[in-house]
């Protein structure tokens, strides 16, 4: 199995990049899924993926491989991480509570927290090659980040002490129970009032084992996108941003002892100078054309002496003459990638 993981801020090309690295695999024979965890869907235009539908294949005529789609849905990926891993006597009283809907839609950081956990349950459906489009953002390494801390939460002594004993206090009148828990109840009950509490506590003492589960889960798959023989991390940018993009995302990977295997600079003019004398407003737009060119050039070459030793390759993608909308563009850039 293979993942690889595509890094980039809005407006780079990042999804086009990711789709395209999807269809070059599958072309090559292998089952793939792109997974995305941007909440803007680009994918679906990308691909022109049907509405409605969370898991969907692409066809690819003629290829030996398949290639498939994946949205990120917090809500469906935390209710089926519920049908697997509640009890089965546990699981609706779990889906209708009144406090569920609330941390599935709006609890913040939710996004990151499933998206790993949407890699574990695609992972055990047995694809070749995950490619994974993050979000466009700086943060997109909390992909990472955010699980571990919320494993590191649920394994408090605190956290650990107020879900497991809920119930069984509840049953005593909240009457007798330890210093520590009763510290956070009374601390709750000053900022949200007693009943809410009350029900958040109901919720979280039904919901803590599948918390456990998560984090446990969440360790497993982080390590997994750690490990180099597996996971690739991909940095995308365009020629403006390269340097200042490339840097950073190098460099907060390596904060987390993980090295870039590719910095793709996207939608680079790289077409060779015209020699010929041109005059009038074809020759000025021409002019305009070659310095951008040569500026680009400029940048990419800047970009491979600063951090060459620290990537595994340098890629280059020129842009294309129209935007991407379909798999023929898809195709172009693939064909761009080694």
């Amino acid at each position: 199995m293979k993942i690889m993981v595509h890094l980039g801020t809005g407006g780079v090309g990042k999804t086009s990049v990711a789709a395209a690295t999807a269809v070059k695999m599958a072309r090559s024979g292998v089952r793939t899924l792109i997974l995305t965890t941007d909440p803007s869907y680009r994918l679906r235009t990308a691909l022109r993926l049907e509405n409605d539908l969370l898991e969907q294949q692409v066809p690819l005529e003629g290829s030996s491989g398949e290639l498939w789609a994946a949205l990120l849905d917090v809500r469906a990926t935390l209710d089926e991480a519920v049908r697997l891993h509640a009890k089965a006597d546990k699981q609706e009283k779990i889906l209708r509570h009144p406090i569920y809907a609330t941390i599935a839609t709006s609890l913040g950081g939710m996004q990151e927290l499933m998206a790993v956990e949407r890699i574990d349950q695609l992972m055990r459906r047995g694809y070749d090659t995950i490619v994974v489009d993050t979000a466009p953002s700086r943060h997109a390494l909390d992909l990472i980040d955010k699980p571990l801390k919320f494993a590191a939460l649920s394994a408090a002594r605190r956290v650990k002490l107020v879900g497991r004993t809920y119930k069984f206090v509840e049953a005593l009148g909240l009457t007798t129970i330890g210093r520590n828990a009763l510290d956070v109840y009374k601390r709750a009950e000053e900022m949200l009032g007693a009943n809410l509490v009350r029900q958040v506590l109901d919720f979280y003492s039904l919901f803590f084992p599948v918390a456990e589960g998560y984090s446990e889960r969440a360790k497993t798959t982080v390590e997994i996108l750690r490990n180099p023989t597996i996971t690739e991390f991909r940095i995308v940018s365009t020629p403006a941003k390269a340097l200042r993009d490339a840097t950073f995302f190098v460099d907060e990977l390596a904060t987390r002892g993980i090295s870039p295997e590719k910095i793709c600079v996207n939608r680079a003019w790289l077409h060779p100078d015209t020699p010929e004398p041109r005059t009038g407003l074809e020759g000025s737009i021409l002019d305009w054309y070659q310095d951008v060119s040569r500026s680009h050039r400029a940048t990419i070459a800047e970009l491979k002496a600063k951090l060459r030793n620290r990537v595994g390759e340098i890629l280059v993608v020129n842009e294309l003459e129209r935007d991407v909308d379909g798999l023929d563009a898809l195709e172009k850039i693939a064909s761009q990638m080694r």
